[in-house]
């Protein structure tokens, strides 16, 4: 899975255990015909910023398992299922390009889709980083039992991020520990795993983030 993304702030990491779990308690117009579309997506993860990635990851495996190669017209995404294709068009000029997903990311909060840094360049996007835009979801491959989980970063050593899983111990099926956050090794995520339920999953997310939490609701598969 591809994590290591433009900067985003740090976790706090210092919340008490008793609050958290009180609250716890492309180029042209046209528009894709709508039976090409094969799955209900959210509006939410439609709308949003768009970044790009490019080296390091260039040669690296990405979360479907393939080789990541910044030159083909893929892009990541953290709930459309692998496989989709998905028009990406820039919202202040109509410039759009059509991608398919195979990663995961971005994990920034605002931002609904990662380009590859070719798909980045088809809508004049490499010099400024970002910029805002609608994702127009072209198919969607049916997925049946999705698996969801949700991803929390910015724990500032092993220790803290142990802690947290402890806090968060029946929330979830199982919580798993994973070294390095957007870029840094010395850094860890949680991931708690397991979630038949999208919408538990997202509730959570939503519940943590509200606290101050980097927290991602993330599809498996």
């Amino acid at each position: 899975m591809k994590l290591s993304i433009p900067a985003s702030r740090a976790l706090s990491g210092r919340l008490a255990a008793a609050a958290l779990i009180a609250i716890l308690a492309g180029c042209s117009m046209a528009s894709p015909a709508p039976e090409a579309v094969r799955a209900p997506v959210p509006g939410t993860d439609l709308h949003g910023v768009a970044s790009w990635y490019g080296l390091p990851y260039h040669g690296r495996k990405t979360a479907n398992g393939e080789t990541y190669n910044m030159h083909d017209l893929t892009a990541a995404h953290r709930t459309l299922p692998f496989g989709s294709r998905v028009r990406v068009e820039r919202t202040d000029n109509g410039r759009f390009v059509d991608v398919r997903i195979n990663d995961r990311g971005p994990f920034v909060r605002g931002r609904v889709i990662d380009l590859s840094k070719r798909s980045a360049g088809e809508i004049d996007m490499l010099g400024k980083g970002v910029t805002r835009v609608r994702l127009i979801p072209l198919r969607v491959p049916p997925k049946k039992k999705a698996r969801w989980l949700v991803l929390i970063g910015g724990f500032r050593n092993r220790r803290e991020a142990r802690k947290f899983a402890g806090v968060m111990r029946g929330r979830a099926e199982r919580s798993r520990l994973v070294r390095g956050w957007h870029g840094n090794r010395e850094k860890y995520r949680v991931q708690l795993e397991g979630f038949r339920d999208r919408w538990r999953g997202a509730n959570l997310a939503a519940a943590l983030r509200e606290r101050g939490y980097e927290a991602f609701l993330v599809r498996v598969g």
